[in-house]
């Protein structure tokens, strides 16, 4: 008996969030079809104090050093469906770990990053597609480390905003955009179309580093979706 209720919670438990794996990997293809946005306008220049200033508000929106942080996560597609999940990512130096748990903790996937290399060692089906780990971590990565890329230029776009852009060099650029009330950023493929918006709200001061107590991501293309993130604990290990 004992047995076979573990079987009905797990049955029910995945087939919560088949939707928001089955979205997830879709977005793996959504290059095909992206959103096309307007050619990016080239930076008005700063001047060197000022820029001196933003490079380092853009390096600080980021963390550094090992961490761990504790998510809920709000799964959203474009029809209004969606699930939500647990997640715990460990930055540990050049290492990035991530798992997905039910709000139960039942772990459904671990996962983890060091030197390009990605090693799944946990996917219940159906988190066990090759693309569903490759699409988490591109996530991931998108939110919690600093692009792959030199130092970023920095400038004025067309409406005035201060912005830092980095360029990676497979020509992918990234727009970062720092206020007192958190940050935007807009990832934009070789071709300029958008792929992934990034917004963080309300930082808090953890161990003397800036973390967002929100994060929304939004994924443009054939699988639109969004991950609404609230912040649940971060600690520096």
């Amino acid at each position: 008996m004992q047995r076979l209720g573990e079987k009905t919670i797990l049955r029910g438990t995945l087939k919560s969030v088949l939707a928001f794996v089955f979205l997830l990997l879709l977005a793996a293809c959504s290059a095909l079809q992206p959103v096309h946005l307007p050619d990016l306008t080239a930076l008005d220049a700063v001047d060197d104090s000022q820029a001196g200033q933003l490079l380092q508000r853009c390096r600080n929106n980021f963390v550094t050093g090992n961490w761990q942080f504790v998510h809920s996560i709000a799964f959203k597609r474009a029809d209004g469906g969606g699930a939500t999940v647990i997640g715990v990512t460990v930055l540990d130096g050049q290492k990035l770990h991530c798992a997905l748990m039910t709000v139960e903790g039942l772990v459904l996937f671990e996962a983890e990053l060091a030197q390009e290399k990605l090693t799944v060692s946990r996917a219940l089906p159906p988190f066990d597609k090759p693309e569903f780990a490759r699409g988490l971590i591109r996530d991931v990565q998108a939110i919690f480390l600093p692009p792959a890329a030199e130092e970023p230029k920095t400038g004025r776009l067309v409406g005035g905003e201060l912005v830092c852009r980095y360029q990676a060099d497979n020509g992918q650029i990234t727009d970062l955009l720092v206020d007192d009330d958190g940050s935007r950023m807009n990832i934009y493929d070789p071709d300029l179309n958008r792929s992934r918006s990034i917004v963080a709200g309300s930082p808090i001061s953890v161990a003397a580093e800036r973390v967002p107590e929100t994060l929304e991501l939004t994924a443009s293309g054939l699988s639109a979706y969004t991950l609404t993130m609230t912040l649940i604990s971060a600690d520096k290990i």
